[in-house]
């Protein structure tokens, strides 16, 4: 996964963001549990939001316990944990994503990376096989989506080619969610093709400069244009489209839990993960480097001061 699916922190109000942090340690708990200690670094953003909308769609009632964080046993955390299936699908689809796109690395990568990947693979295969025998079905669409994957960016496709594999798998995901509700299958698949097709979109404007650096494949690589800003307007122009359809499809679902934090994350994040990263980093980096240059200055001012 990617790690774009966050909800707008401004706009949660503090009960909110304690319940979102108890979902997010209590899915990194039930991986160490069900994977082992490296199960944790596959740990992301949007397996938690996958976990908050299985529990709401299939009114899981989960409890919430304060305990020590296993990675920091200094910090004190709420943990939130469920007997339902939704903790351990969302595990499931962390270790084995994760998985696979370590293969991706090793194919794809230079020297280095390939070496960090495959240590990591090593560490990782046993977890693997575990949520593989667990979910055979995921783990089979998850290499086909992957083997699809490869053979459109080899086609050098263009954006809806290549954001098709990503969409098609989290439609088929997110279908599971709905149980025997046809309604419900019909908009979940809706909700997460276009959710899937938005994560592949955004990976891929935000990785556009580095993709034509290295050379590497990326959808949006023919809409360059000497103005960046340009060309992030236009990635950004495909990535609005895309929200309106997934908000369409998001609005009609019925949620029995944790539907203000989903909320936020449809209505406000996804629109703040586009400005941010297509916009604002830049910025943001321009700016450090300013300040650093100013701290450096006054820096030196005051050791000249004291010789």
């Amino acid at each position: 996964m990617f790690g774009y699916l966050r909800p707008e922190r401004e706009e949660l109000k503090i009960r909110e963001y304690e319940s979102y942090k108890s979902v997010y340690c209590g899915l990194c708990r039930h991986l160490g549990r069900d994977y082992g200690l490296p199960a944790r670094m596959t740990l992301s953003y949007d397996c938690t939001v996958l976990a908050m909308l299985s529990i709401g769609l299939r009114q899981e009632c989960p409890s919430v316990y304060r305990g020590r964080c296993r990675v920091n046993p200094a910090k004190k955390c709420l943990f939130a944990d469920c007997e339902g299936e939704s903790f351990r699908l969302a595990g499931a689809v962390s270790v084995i994503m994760t998985y696979y796109k370590l293969r991706d690395t090793i194919e794809d990568s230079g020297i280095l990376k390939k070496i960090g990947a495959g240590l990591l693979r090593v560490l990782m295969k046993r977890g693997y096989k575990k949520a593989a025998r667990a979910y055979p079905e995921l783990d089979k669409d998850v290499n086909t989506m992957m083997q699809r994957q490869w053979e459109v960016e080899r086609a050098d496709s263009g954006v809806d080619e290549a954001a098709d594999p990503t969409a098609r798998l989290l439609a088929g995901l997110c279908r599971r969610l709905a149980g025997e509700n046809p309604d419900q299958q019909r908009l979940l698949e809706s909700f997460g093709y276009y959710l899937g097709r938005w994560v592949y979109i955004m990976d891929a404007a935000d990785d556009l400069e580095k993709d034509i650096r290295h050379g590497n494949f990326n959808p949006f690589r023919r809409n360059w244009q000497e103005d960046s800003r340009e060309t992030m307007l236009y990635c950004n122009n495909v990535l609005n489209m895309t929200v309106s359809q997934l908000i369409l499809a998001y609005d009609l679902l019925k949620l029995h839990a944790y539907q203000e934090i989903l909320d936020n994350l449809v209505h406000y994040g996804l629109s703040w993960q586009q400005k941010y990263c297509l916009f604002d980093r830049k910025k943001d980096k321009k700016e450090r480097k300013r300040q650093k240059k100013r701290q450096d200055y006054y820096s030196y001012l005051s050791r000249g001061d004291q010789r």
